[in-house]
């Protein structure tokens, strides 16, 4: 809605974290920003090439499971940032990586191992299950396909290992190499509400294979090799707490998702007031990044709840609703949002095409409005509609 500013970033999560470096990256580095200290001893076991340092002695299945899944594992790399991914259907050319992956990038492409950048198209994406699909935008040969499993089967326990592309020092992308983890499942099927700017994780398996910068996107895989999730989410404040969306939730999105469905992703990046770690999505910018902090204090003191807009998407249907960096959203079709996971819970009950009202306040002064009626104030209200994406 407000006049002047619009601004591209990516989320940064100093709470729970999902694994996304910068493409040229810096060690724990999440969501493009330096998160110094967050992985702690998780680095400690990282395998490069193969070689685990916190293994178990006596058994190699871990190695076995990499070098058999490690070539359909694949690097995910956009203008600004690098995760994971994995093919599930070879003949289609199809990956499946994390929405958060993806979001905000305009040009994609995808490294398989020994092989250089191929670029890959956006099927779909669902921010609030945290699901895309990329497909290569050329046929490619000799392509391996990791195959799912039941995650209803998984019990604690249960040994798993952790495939994808950390973050490195490593400044050329086609010399960086899948590593894996090892670990144990801690609980196969527990609910995750991480932080107030992510969505609900309504279904994932607690595990214990550590997830490094980078390895969002990647495959979680059992004792047999097979896929039985994607990897999403680490818990610094809890030592060996790693999330990986479940088989069996992911599973029944692919489909839709392959045919171009983009639910609940109208093309905006939003965070939560409530969230004390917001500003801190503009920590390379010291002023925005200082004048965010300000406007989300005065709306705070203000009593004020809502999803403040980071950036919309050229086209998009939420910049087309003049949606602008600044704008806070209070409510979507009369329910109030104060965190992603309202905003989704509206978003999910809604129809595609669906039109949706919105309320919210200006966060910042922007100067006239584009016909000079009057003065854009802080904390000013506005109301707009937003038009779902059809499919």
């Amino acid at each position: 809605m407000a006049a002047g500013l619009s601004w591209r970033c990516k989320r940064s999560f100093p709470g729970w974290s999902r694994w996304v470096p910068p493409v040229v990256g810096r060690l724990h580095a999440v969501g493009a920003k330096v998160r110094a200290a967050l992985v702690g001893t998780a680095v400690a076991s990282l395998v490069l090439g193969g070689t685990v340092a916190n293994a178990a002695p006596a058994d190699d299945s871990p190695q076995d499971i990499f070098e058999k899944a490690a070539p359909g594992t694949v690097h995910v790399v956009g203008k600004t940032e690098a995760g994971s991914g994995f093919i599930y259907d070879a003949d289609k050319g199809l990956i499946v990586t994390n929405a958060h992956v993806v979001a905000g990038e305009n040009a994609l492409k995808v490294v398989v191992q020994d092989k250089g950048e191929v670029p890959v198209r956006l099927l779909g994406t669902d921010p609030c299950e945290d699901v895309a699909v990329l497909q290569f935008s050329t046929p490619q040969e000799d392509l391996k396909a990791l195959e799912f499993a039941d995650s209803r089967d998984v019990r604690a326990a249960d040994a798993v290992t952790a495939i994808g592309y950390p973050a490195s020092f490593e400044k050329n992308v086609e010399a960086q190499k899948p590593v894996y983890t090892a670990g144990s499942v801690q609980s196969p099927n527990v609910p995750a509400d991480p932080s107030p700017s992510l969505p609900h994780y309504a279904d994932t398996i607690q595990h214990s294979a550590a997830i490094n910068p980078g390895n969002s996107g990647g495959p979680l895989l059992d004792a047999d090799g097979k896929v039985i999730g994607v990897n999403a989410l680490g818990n610094p404040e809890a030592e060996g707490q790693y999330y990986s969306i479940s088989s069996d939730h992911v599973r029944p999105l692919l489909d839709g998702l392959a045919s171009g469905e983009r639910h609940n992703d109208p093309g905006w990046l939003v965070g939560s007031l409530d969230d004390p770690d917001l500003s801190a999505v503009f920590r390379d910018d010291p002023k925005t990044e200082r004048m965010v902090a300000d406007a989300q204090e005065r709306l705070l003191k203000d009593g004020t709840s809502g999803l403040f807009v980071e950036n919309t998407a050229t086209d998009s249907e939420a910049a087309k609703a003049n949606l602008e960096f600044g704008d806070v959203i209070t409510a979507v079709k009369d329910t109030p949002v104060a965190t992603v996971g309202d905003l989704c819970d509206v978003l999910q009950s809604a129809a595609p095409g669906e039109k949706l009202p919105l309320e919210g306040k200006y966060s910042l002064n922007a100067g006239a409005t584009a016909d000079d009626s009057h003065v854009i104030r802080f904390g000013e209200d506005w109301t707009t509609d937003l038009l779902l994406p059809k499919k």
